[in-house]
């Protein structure tokens, strides 16, 4: 039996907001049980419950019987390894004879000639094939279901209707599904999640008729006004395919080549599984419209999550054809990991440009301008924000970093003048600044209120040399630095670092890791075997190596360390982790904005909206009139503010951002629910506009 005792399951998005609210019920392990859910939201939650993703807030779950993980998407398979190997090390978790899984697994799906090919070289199919055939090939007391009961595939469906027969004639189901066919076909029993509890039915059609109610009564009402963006918007934030699929056939009536409809058709091709066709729709209509921002955000969405590079260098691609700041940022991410160094440096080029006056994006376009090796660049975006912003004193650090790798002692003196007389906190990490690049004779020094300088040979910085020997993978210099480095100072963290770096090239990663955690302590002060660290942490695959990793960047106190250590967290840590995680990057964040607005996102997105909202608060006290900063503090407020809070808050935005930002923070009270609280933003900051155009 599977028991669910008083359970509630809060939302990933708002901690104050609950899916499942008090639900209670018994479902037999040992019967084909069917599960139907009104909501697609509590459909997913329910899947989370039942395989143990995620763990109810309050009551409890109780299995009594040995239930699988959902079947055609088990975790574990190791994409490097061969379908065979995979087997292997499945048989050997379930303590299964590993030679007759791996022919029940080869003769189902029908692929033994993929059986020695790498689980990442195989086609889609053949990969949904497998993952089937070795969901079903291991011994459960009861199968779980979440969508389809088998994959698509004309021949693998042949063969595979007897194996469920086997399967059910000695295994229970559970099978949480919309297919309202499949349920009635396959199922004996059949439960809808209501309310408060899971009513089971042995008569399928009462079951689907109830199902039907439901569904019925969570159908919001639509207001007759509601613009048809709105609805857009409403129907994929809810997954009504139906409803989007008649919004754009309606859309292609009245115009063929409409840049709506194209984008709605490749969201629905997107929903079926076609990747190709759907990106190539999408793509249509970005070229179709540029100025639509709808299908840009969608591309940008997509981007996110494609695995092949060829594919993501064509989105990157058309991304830069944009000219909004968010989206090219995306793009110059992208293409930092599948282009060269000059790409790259090209791409965040063109963010700067774009980015104008907001200084959060000014400060990471720069500091990727100057990990690329572009310093000059960065140097420019670095000065033009000062200029813009006397008052940020990490704008006047970075520019002085920026230009220690090409200017003169002259320029470089001022400037450490500069940050002696008006920021004085930060004259302690000008000095290392200095002394890390080998240039120890810039130094401020006062005389009758005018700087003066000590005169040395100029040489080549030796981060320069360091960083052109990494980017060319160049052994021999690397090793010639680290001797000279290591003669200096044995137990310098430079030599130990290159090392590391030397071993990691020959493929050495224990040997590699090992050395570069030693210069990590050695010096916490050096930031480059942080960096390291930070991507050996992101491309770890061992859990035991990965948790070393991140605990050691976590007792680094520099935000930017931390947040290496957060990023590789994401991937495959629980969520309690990764909120542990950035809630210490915004602890140490200080004054970089830009990361505090990472940090800030990062605890929103996973449901701590109500710290995310402290810490966006802290910030504003640095730069008041910081519309993205205002904007996001307002998204989180959604979730738990009075609306007398809300209206100051839009006020704010009103009084720095543009008119757009008032038109999305409506929307956005629209999508909370909130439509009182919309109207009265439109009666007070919309009615504004015919007066000024009069006047």
């Amino acid at each position: 039996m599977l028991i669910l005792e008083n359970v509630w399951v809060r939302s990933l998005q708002s901690r104050s907001h609950a899916i499942l609210c008090g639900l209670t019920g018994v479902i037999p392990t040992n019967r084909r049980v069917g599960i139907l859910c009104a909501s697609k939201i509590e459909r997913r939650a329910f899947s989370d419950l039942i395989t143990g993703v995620r763990q109810p807030a309050i009551g409890k779950v109780r299995r009594e019987a040995d239930i699988s993980s959902p079947v055609g998407r088990m975790a574990g398979i190791v994409a490097l390894h061969t379908l065979r190997r995979n087997c292997v090390f499945a048989a050997k978790m379930h303590r299964i004879e590993p030679t007759s899984l791996i022919k029940f697994v080869a003769f189902v799906a029908n692929i033994d000639a993929f059986m020695d090919v790498p689980y990442k070289h195989v086609p889609a199919d053949i990969a949904m094939a497998f993952r089937y055939a070795l969901s079903y090939g291991l011994p459960y007391e009861t199968y779980f279901v979440d969508g389809d009961i088998l994959p698509q595939t004309a021949e693998f469906t042949d063969r595979f209707a007897s194996v469920i027969k086997q399967r059910s004639a000695t295994s229970g189901f559970i099978i949480v599904s919309s297919n309202i066919a499949q349920v009635r076909e396959f199922c004996d029993v059949v439960g809808v999640v209501q309310a408060d509890k899971i009513a089971l039915y042995s008569n399928a059609q009462r079951a689907i008729h109830e199902y039907m109610r439901q569904v019925d009564l969570n159908k919001p009402n639509v207001d007759a006004s509601e613009t048809l963006l709105a609805r857009i918007r409403r129907a994929l934030k809810l997954e009504d395919w139906s409803m989007v699929a008649a919004i754009a056939t309606s859309e292609m009536q009245d115009d063929p080549e409409s840049p709506t409809a194209i984008w709605l058709y490749g969201e629905l091709a997107l929903s079926r599984g076609d990747r190709r066709r759907g990106i190539d729709l999408i793509i249509r209509a970005c070229q179709a419209n540029p100025s639509f921002e709808e299908p840009w955000k969608a591309l940008a969405r997509v981007a996110e999550d494609e695995q092949d590079e060829e594919r993501l260098k064509l989105l990157a691609s058309v991304l830069m054809t944009n000219g909004q700041c968010r989206i090219l940022r995306m793009a110059a991410k992208i293409i930092e990991q599948t282009g060269t160094d000059a790409e790259a440096a090209d791409a965040w080029r063109r963010v700067a440009a774009a980015a104008r006056t907001d200084a959060g994006v000014l400060i990471e376009a720069g500091d990727r301008l100057l990990r690329a090796g572009a310093g000059e660049d960065s140097a420019r975006i670095f000065e033009a924000a000062y200029a813009a912003d006397p008052t940020n004193g990490r704008l006047l650090v970075l520019l002085y970093r920026s230009e220690l790798l090409f200017s003169d002692n002259e320029r470089l003196a001022e400037l450490a003048a500069l940050i002696v007389q008006l920021y004085p906190e930060e004259a302690e990490r000008a000095v290392r600044l200095a002394q890390r690049a080998r240039r120890p004779e810039v130094k401020a020094i006062e005389d009758g209120g005018s700087p003066a300088l000590l005169d040395s040979a100029a040489e080549e910085a030796l981060p320069v040399r360091i960083q052109r020997a990494l980017k060319q993978q160049d052994v021999a210099a690397l090793a010639e630095i680290a001797e000279a480095e290591i003669r200096r100072d044995p137990d310098g963290a430079t030599g130990i670092w290159l090392l590391g770096e030397i071993a990691l090239i020959k493929g050495d990663r224990e040997r590699g890791g090992e050395l570069i955690l030693r210069a990590c302590q050695a010096n916490a002060e050096l930031e480059e075997p942080w960096k390291t660290l930070g991507r050996l942490a992101e491309e770890e695959k061992s859990e035991e190596r990965l948790s070393y990793y991140v605990s050691a960047l976590m007792t680094n106190g520099q935000g930017r360390i931390r947040r290496l250590a957060a990023k590789a967290l994401e991937p495959t840590g629980d969520e309690d982790s990764i909120l542990a995680a950035w809630r210490a990057v915004a602890h140490v964040a200080g004054e970089d904005l830009g990361l505090v607005l990472e940090a800030g996102d990062r605890l929103f997105r996973y449901g701590a909206a109500s710290e995310a909202a402290q810490v966006l608060s802290r910030a504003l006290q640095v730069d008041p009139r910081n519309g993205r900063m205002l904007m996001l503090l307002y998204r989180c407020e959604l979730t738990f503010s009075d609306d007398e809070r809300l209206m100051a808050l839009v006020g704010q935005i009103n009084e720095v951002a543009a008119p757009a930002e008032i038109d999305r923070a409506i929307r956005l009270a629209a999508n909370a629910r909130k439509a009182d609280l919309g109207k009265r933003m439109k009666e007070r900051f919309k009615q504004r506009a015919p007066s000024d155009a009069s006047a």
